[in-house]
């Protein structure tokens, strides 16, 4: 069981080596496998003590190549991504069924991986905190995770934009999980050079050609985007919209601005007289006051929202917002907690065909890239990475992302049937003092792989002692970490 777990694992690295060379694509499978295993601050010394002399068959190579492959090495970041799209996410986007997703690899062609089930897209930025004034593109930022109404806290940090996949795995049918698959840095005026090709782009801008880099590496798909209230701008909603002239629709769902200027939809008939026809009917209320005053044209629903069924009231509008959408319609939704708990919510939808509940639960999905984040920070080491230099900065973070979403696409190809990993969800005598899980956590999954690759590593039965002492001390060098 232990070697289809590993081979499992080699071969959903192998779906990403037409991003590099043959000799760097073996570099990226012991650096993506250290990093899974590694339980330190993922610096490449710490990378080179946990690959040991061999790993998945491969020996080791010099300390300096694994250097090199972050700073020096020819391959691209959007390249990987798009690669992580289209041969890692988007098979498991067809195979997440009712039962689950089907045991087997993502050896699907690129070329199938275009059409099917619909993809949502859900952006985000978060900060990771840097230290010294030379590392490259590093800035003062807002902390929004640190920070509250009374008191912004502002730091010395990256600021990353971040694109994840939801994808709902059929056999835990109230979890949400995030694929972080996008990845860009967000770069002050200072830091930008149209003339080197690197022209600035505010956040919402980087969001708006994530989405049509989406779309462009899954034209068959009809793409729903979940962002927060920061990004219902113009330019995002524009992008999301050119994804809809095909035979997929897309949309945008995210925050509108309780106080925001809508309008009724245009006349049908043109008005007696001259001139051209308006393009907007009269103003209405603000959301706020629409939510204060109006009391017909609620409904009662029950949505999947935060991990849970909740009821809520829901009122829709369908209206002009001009600011963001211009002349086309959306759907305005305002959210009410029927206990009072919590305040109104207003959210909107590019796409005023999709059901009240359906917009609620997009959104709320919004949130698991929040937590695919937070293990990124605390797991994965997203925040602990040491390059200074322009191309390390550019990859080497966004890399344990990478790795994140590797691990998660594993885990629901193959490890969620290892008998360890079902014991450590349901509890056997072995676990007695944990509760039954809803689902398995990042935490689950990576401990899941990391007994599948040191069993495969320290087999018991091996004649080549002498393999297995040199395997002890990369294997101690992790027990010490950890501890």
């Amino acid at each position: 069981m232990d070697a289809y777990l590993v081979s499992g694992w080699q071969a959903l690295c192998q779906q990403l080596a037409p991003a590099f060379t043959g000799p760097t694509f073996v570099t990226f499978l012991h650096v993506a496998t250290g990093w899974a295993l590694c339980r330190s601050r993922p610096a490449v010394t710490a990378l080179v003590h946990t690959i040991g002399p061999t790993l998945l068959g491969h020996a080791a190579k010099h300390w300096t190549a694994y250097e090199k492959f972050f700073y020096r090495a020819a391959w691209s970041m959007p390249e990987l991504s798009r690669l992580l799209l289209t041969r890692v996410v988007a098979p498991l986007l067809d195979r997440c069924g009712a039962d689950g997703p089907a045991a087997g690899g993502a050896g699907e062609a690129e070329a199938e991986a275009g059409a099917g089930a619909d993809a949502e897209l859900k952006i985000d930025d978060t900060t990771t905190g840097r230290h010294g004034r030379h590392v490259a593109y590093a800035g003062y930022f807002k902390d929004a995770s640190a920070s509250n109404a009374a008191h912004a806290v502002v730091r010395w940090a990256h600021n990353w934009v971040i694109g994840a996949v939801a994808v709902r795995p059929g056999r835990w049918p109230k979890w949400v999980l995030c694929l972080p698959v996008l990845f860009e840095l967000y770069r002050k005026r200072a830091d930008c050079d149209a003339a080197r090709g690197r022209p600035f782009l505010t956040r919402q801008q980087i969001a708006a050609a994530m989405i049509r880099r989406t779309r462009e590496a899954l034209p068959g798909r009809a793409i729903h985007v979940a962002a927060d209230g920061a990004y219902a701008t113009k330019e995002v909603a524009e992008a999301a919209g050119e994804a809809s002239t095909g035979p997929r629709r897309a949309d945008l769902t995210s925050r509108i601005r309780a106080d925001a200027a809508i309008y009724e939809l245009p006349p049908k008939r043109r008005r007696p007289g001259r001139g051209p026809r308006p393009g907007k009917g009269r103003r209405l209320p603000t959301p706020r006051q629409i939510a204060a005053r109006r009391t017909k044209g609620w409904r009662s629903v029950e949505v999947l929202a935060y991990g849970r069924r909740v009821k809520r009231r829901v009122l829709a509008v369908v209206c002009l917002w001009w600011r963001v959408a211009r002349d086309k319609p959306i759907k305005l939704l305002i959210v009410r907690d029927p206990s009072g708990v919590q305040k109104d919510d207003y959210l909107f939808c590019t796409d005023p065909s999709v059901p009240d509940e359906r917009v609620v639960e997009r959104f709320a999905a919004r949130w698991p890239v929040e937590d695919a984040v937070r293990d990124g920070k605390q797991v994965g080491g997203f925040g602990q990475v040491q390059g200074w230099c322009e191309h390390t900065v550019e990859r080497q973070a966004p890399f344990a992302l990478v790795v994140q979403t590797l691990v998660k696409a594993w885990y629901l190809l193959y490890g969620a049937d290892d008998a360890a990993a079902r014991a450590r969800l349901d509890g056997d005598e072995t676990y007695t003092w944990m509760k039954r899980k809803e689902h398995p956590s990042y935490l689950d999954m990576l401990a899941t792989l990391r007994r599948a690759l040191w069993s495969e590593r320290l087999k018991c039965n091996s004649c080549l002692s002498g393999r297995v002492a040199a395997l002890l001390k990369p294997l101690q060098f992790t027990l010490c970490a950890a501890a």
